[in-house]
């Protein structure tokens, strides 16, 4: 369905009552994952449907309770994070764009009044935990994923100071060159991953003509989400098994949304439930860690060849 014409019936009531409500949301999951398809080269198609449901969630994330933290991943420079947040910037519920981070008071005074999404660029130097400070910068984006988690800043009152809880509770999302981020804060994300369009199959994103199209979008997603908050808040679907403890803090807010919006939508997080909770398993079995790009090239390439011996051209890796 169009946005145009999900917007005049939206306006015209033509959506309403339960059976509306459900048609209208997967519509608009549907116009949302088409809007960043144009745009975005993905690794995994799956990953624009992520891309859609989160992008809805922030607009009901206190009816979900917890909000994933979505991690926008790339090997290689100039694969569209940057043109992502830009996107998400124009659909995601009051977004907050930033290059860089300077304080863990200043992102807490952000969101002390209401909730805004967090959109941090570059986050493989910005959140680098080797930069002093970076610490609490990211003890802040983790407890915020949580509806009532706070943090203690000072604030001057009657020229004392003294320390008031504020709200840190907030969509985030972080794009970067495959940031090394602590094991914590991971724990929080769904990673997406982009490549660079080489093929020239994505439009580029010429804001001059696509602002009011975005706002019309953005309109449309706020008309929705209105209309399902309280089923968002009131369902509890089924997850498979194992999707427990934080694995199901991150996946269950899209479920939840994906949930109602229809049994394919509801399929494809389960899906995604089950190959992160492989993909865990894996991990915890083989013991690895986070590497650098370079070095887990090398690692995977060692395993693809090791029965080889002698000298390998790079040309035959290629």
């Amino acid at each position: 369905m169009g946005i145009i014409m999900s917007l005049q019936l939206l306006e015209n009531g033509d959506l309403g009552g339960v059976g509306g409500t459900v048609g209208s949301l997967r519509d608009l999951l549907g116009d949302v994952r088409t809007w960043f398809s144009r745009y975005l080269f993905v690794m995994d198609e799956r990953d624009l449907d992520v891309i859609a449901l989160w992008t809805v969630h922030t607009w009901l994330c206190e009816e979900t309770y917890t909000s994933p933290r979505l991690l926008i991943d790339s090997p290689v420079p100039g694969a569209g994070k940057t043109t992502l947040l830009e996107h998400l910037s124009k659909l995601c519920k009051d977004p907050q764009q930033m290059a860089s981070v300077s304080s863990p008071a200043m992102l807490v005074r952000l969101t002390k009044d209401s909730i805004k999404t967090i959109l941090i660029d570059e986050a493989d130097r910005a959140l680098d935990p080797k930069k002093p400070g970076v610490g609490d910068l990211l003890a802040v984006l983790n407890s915020g994923y949580k509806v009532g988690s706070t943090r203690p800043v000072l604030v001057s009152v009657n020229s004392d100071w003294v320390p008031v809880e504020m709200s840190t509770f907030s969509p985030v999302a972080i794009a970067g060159n495959t940031p090394l981020l602590p094991d914590d804060t991971r724990s929080r994300c769904i990673v997406i991953r982009l490549l660079p369009d080489i093929n020239g199959q994505v439009e580029e994103s010429d804001w001059e003509l696509i602002e009011q199209p975005a706002k019309e979008l953005s309109d449309l997603i706020e008309l929705v989400t209105n209309e399902v908050r309280d089923q968002v808040r009131a369902c509890r679907p089924e997850v498979p098994p194992g999707c427990a403890n934080r694995l199901k803090e991150r996946w269950y807010p899209l479920k939840r949304i994906a949930y109602l919006a229809g049994e394919q939508w509801s399929q494809l997080v389960d899906e995604l439930i089950l190959e992160d909770i492989e993909s865990e398993k894996d991990r915890a079995l083989n013991g690895d860690v986070q590497l650098h790009p370079n070095h887990q090239l090398a690692k995977d390439l060692y395993q693809v060849y090791s029965p080889e011996f002698g000298f390998i051209q790079t040309s035959t890796l290629v």
